[in-house]
């Protein structure tokens, strides 16, 4: 009895030669593609960093898994495509965030650096104002030395800011401080609002060698009834702050 003939791509019938030609495609791949796009998130917020992330981690294994399946495996232009979203997604939201950054900084360290010259002048009640919200703040001079003349409650949170260690001594020494900006010791974002934290060097009574430090807290935060976003002084300390030692 004879063996039955081999059957071929050539002997296969047309409706079989798709079956015969079919590749699966890598889950991965799929992965990928998907967490591309997801990737786009990350211009929301860079917590979502972790989207690009995995799909740049992810789309390199699929293209190895395709690559070493010997043909059995498809999805090549899905895990590239999801590739290229992720590192474009990634590459954008990282460089607007650091323009933000860049831009939150400056912002921030121009009003610390009027707060500060102010003090320096003996302008007191006007680097006092820094400490309330813009709306709230008093800027014609007559009206804001009859508000502290005043309002007793006010004027007790002049005398307690004044006497306060360091910007005593920046009062009391005025240019001679010589006060200079130090750098951004703390940036954190929340919702609606960021904290900066400003460091800052003078020079202390005595003229000493060794210069003090305060650290500036520069508020921004979102103004409802305005619409926009605001700054103020939301403290000044001249020890370290947590964490900061």
């Amino acid at each position: 009895m004879s063996a039955p003939p081999l059957t071929t791509p050539h002997s296969l019938r047309p409706d079989e030669q798709p079956v015969a030609h079919y590749r699966s495609i890598a889950p991965l791949a799929v992965v990928t593609l998907v967490l591309g796009f997801a990737s786009a998130l990350i211009l929301t917020t860079p917590l979502l960093v972790p989207f690009p992330v995995a799909a740049i981690v992810v789309g390199i294994t699929a293209l190895r898994a395709i690559r070493k399946s010997d043909g059995q495996l498809a999805g090549r232009v899905p895990a590239i495509v999801g590739l290229c979203l992720a590192t474009f997604f990634l590459s954008l939201g990282l460089s607007r965030q650091l323009a933000r950054q860049t831009a939150l900084e400056q912002r921030a360290r121009e009003m610390a650096d009027v707060f500060v010259r102010l003090l320096q002048e003996g302008r007191t009640q006007e680097a006092h104002q820094f400490r309330l919200s813009p709306a709230m703040r008093i800027t014609a001079p007559g009206a804001l030395a009859e508000h502290y003349e005043k309002n007793v409650e006010a004027a007790k949170e002049l005398q307690s800011f004044v006497t306060s260690t360091g910007i005593k001594e920046l009062i009391a020494r005025g240019r001679d401080a010589d006060a200079q900006f130090v750098g951004v010791a703390s940036a954190v974002r929340d919702t609606s609002s960021d904290l900066l934290i400003l460091k800052y060097s003078y020079i202390p009574a005595g003229g000493s060698a060794n210069r003090q430090f305060l650290w500036l807290h520069i508020n921004r935060k979102y103004d409802e009834s305005t619409k926009r976003h605001e700054w103020e002084v939301g403290g000044i300390q001249n020890t370290p702050p947590t964490g900061m030692e």
